[in-house]
């Protein structure tokens, strides 16, 4: 039958008009904006991670908290930058009193009339003796403890060596662990990035010296560290996976009363002292000053 049709349409000089395909005219799509802004949500993250550590004090009215110090891991300076806006660093007492002092009386966490909120940056890794979740670490006070921080600050300074400082300052209130290693942000075989808080110049970096430097070639690029213990009012030398003999260096301390200390023990320090020399690698040396 459509045959039939197309020929009669021929007979009579009706072409056939080709098929046409309809189009709909498009335009691409605007990109939906997923920006959220950052400070908010990282300050309800923190908010978050201390109501859930707290969580054993809910609706006990014979246990109160009196004080919680939140530390905050951060591995870059946008990180940090990011943490102290959330925590109203240059507003003391805001983030406490308009933000979280609400919210955990709200869940029932019982708070001392004097309550204490502080915060502290860390690098590397958070304090061991804390409740720790992701970047966060987080130390209570309960009423009764009474457990007194001094917060001491202490200095390093270099004997032989070159280092992009003369001394170092080691404030507690900062940060509790201090690295010392080769160059500020080696990477290592792990393939971690070390972050080196006493730093001594690499071969080929910007200002190394080869005289001044000769002493740096035997230090490892993570090497010791000092963590500052503020229960006790002590700084400790510890000897970094780069400063065992395994790896080939050495880490020893000249105490100010005339003795050798080695530390070539994983997790085994040494209560700094004022005066106390600390040797890397046989060549590079160091003197602590201050702390108990």
């Amino acid at each position: 039958m459509k045959n039939l049709f197309n020929k009669l349409k021929k007979s009579f000089g009706i072409a056939e008009l080709p098929a046409v395909e309809e189009t709909v005219a498009t335009t691409p799509e605007e990109p939906v904006s997923t920006f959220v802004p950052v400070t908010p949500v990282k300050r309800d993250a923190i908010i978050r991670f201390i109501i859930q550590s707290l969580k054993p004090y809910v609706d006990e009215k014979s246990m109160s908290v009196a004080g919680i110090r939140l530390y905050v891991l951060c591995n870059s300076q946008e990180q940090e930058e990011a943490a102290k806006i959330a925590l109203y660093a240059d507003k003391p007492g805001m983030f406490r009193t308009e933000h979280l002092e609400r919210k955990l009386l709200n869940h029932f966490i019982q708070l001392e009339p004097s309550w204490y909120f502080e915060f502290q940056i860390v690098k590397d890794q958070l304090p061991e003796n804390c409740i720790q979740q992701g970047n966060y670490g987080i130390k209570v006070t309960r009423a009764g403890d009474h457990v007194v921080e001094k917060y001491t600050t202490a200095i390093l300074q270099v004997l032989v060596g070159q280092t992009d400082q003369f001394e170092y300052l080691l404030d507690p209130h900062q940060q509790l662990r201090f690295n010392i290693g080769r160059s500020k942000s080696p990477q290592l075989a792990t393939g971690k990035i070390q972050l080196n808080d006493i730093v001594f110049l690499a071969s080929g970096e910007a200002g190394f010296d080869e005289g001044l430097g000769k002493a740096n070639l035997h230090v490892s690029r993570n090497h010791a560290y000092i963590i500052y213990d503020p229960k006790n009012n002590k700084y400790l030398l510890y000897p970094d996976k780069g400063g065992l003999p395994d790896s080939g260096n050495k880490l020893k301390v000249h105490t100010t009363d005339d003795k050798i200390k080695q530390l070539n023990m994983y997790g085994i320090g040494h209560h700094l002292q004022d005066g106390d020399q600390i040797e890397l690698g046989g060549e590079a040396v160091l003197r602590f000053k201050g702390g108990s």
